[in-house]
């Protein structure tokens, strides 16, 4: 009987963690086609000082250019003191494709200031999408995936989706004990390293609680440098110096916890918590931080 129910719960959980991944692996996909419709672009946009030079040479030489229709010119380039043909539209005469060259120009600087945002909120997003999809695929309970829903119910990006997703047993998982933030599920993954703790958040709302609001600011901060994974605490009791044979074991456990797991030279960053910091708008367990240091090791738990 007991595994038969536990055969049953890891049923629910995978059917549950799928279907959740499927919806985060579909926004996926939609945002990589957005970057590189961004990037086709950006593309675009390389040759807009060539439009510039063509409007510029050929004001600078309607002197000496027959006004009639022509399909090109070739003219003094003086930045370059070399020739070059410059190709027209010979409906219009070449005062006009001058100004049709320059209005190109203007266009694609704009276009290029707006899509140039464009691609690093783009960025931003894909980073915070790969991070939901590293925490899905470390989930091991229904509870920790109903928190991993909850996150993205909350944003924007997957709103729609996440409606669609929801389901009445997302409502009967129970939640672990919460802090003093009601909306924030807290139980960090504890390891005791010798006579030290290190706590390892499980999702990226608890990583945000467990750095910006548990942790002491003289507590130590670790995270994989560039690398999707879990924010962890190493909690101090007024020691002014820690062993450097504990900060490599808390940098092997942090390592575990990333997207990193399987490769073996992996730079994990740390720093006091006082020097983490958390810019205006950003994303669940997106921080900045300063003053660190960097280990470069196994992952090991």
């Amino acid at each position: 009987m007991i595994f038969t129910f536990k055969k049953n719960l890891g049923e629910e959980f995978k059917v549950y963690r799928d279907s959740v991944l499927k919806m985060i692996l579909e926004t996926l996909k939609k945002y990589k086609k957005r970057l590189k419709n961004i990037d086709e672009k950006l593309n675009d946009c390389k040759d807009m000082d060539k439009y510039q030079l063509y409007g510029e040479l050929i004001t600078a030489n309607l002197y000496q250019i027959k006004n009639e229709n022509m399909s090109s010119v070739t003219l003094d380039n003086y930045y370059t003191n070399e020739k070059i043909t410059i190709l027209l539209d010979s409906r219009y005469l070449p005062s006009v494709n001058a100004k049709h060259f320059f209005k190109k120009y203007h266009k694609l600087k704009n276009a290029l200031e707006v899509v140039t945002i464009q691609k690093e909120e783009t960025l931003k997003e894909l980073s915070y999408i790969e991070s939901i999809v590293y925490e899905l695929e470390s989930a091991t309970t229904l509870e920790d995936v109903s928190e991993i829903f909850d996150e993205i119910s909350e944003n924007v990006i997957f709103k729609d989706k996440a409606d669609i997703y929801k389901s009445k047993k997302k409502e009967k998982i129970k939640k672990s004990s919460l802090t003093k933030n009601k909306n924030v599920s807290f139980n960090p993954i504890k390891y005791k390293i010798g006579n030290y703790t290190l706590l390892v958040g499980r999702n990226n709302k608890e990583n945000d609680y467990l750095t910006l609001k548990f942790a002491k600011k003289t507590d130590l901060w670790f995270h994989t440098k560039d690398i999707h994974g879990s924010h962890a605490i190493l909690q101090l009791n007024f020691e002014s110096a820690v062993d450097d044979s504990i900060l490599l074991k808390c940098a092997q456990i942090v390592a575990y916890h990333s997207k990193a797991r399987l490769s073996s030279n992996v730079p994990v960053d740390f720093c006091e918590v006082k020097f983490v910091k958390k810019p205006s708008g950003s994303k669940p367990g997106m921080v900045v931080y300063t003053n660190n240091r960097t280990l470069f090791v196994e992952p090991k738990v």
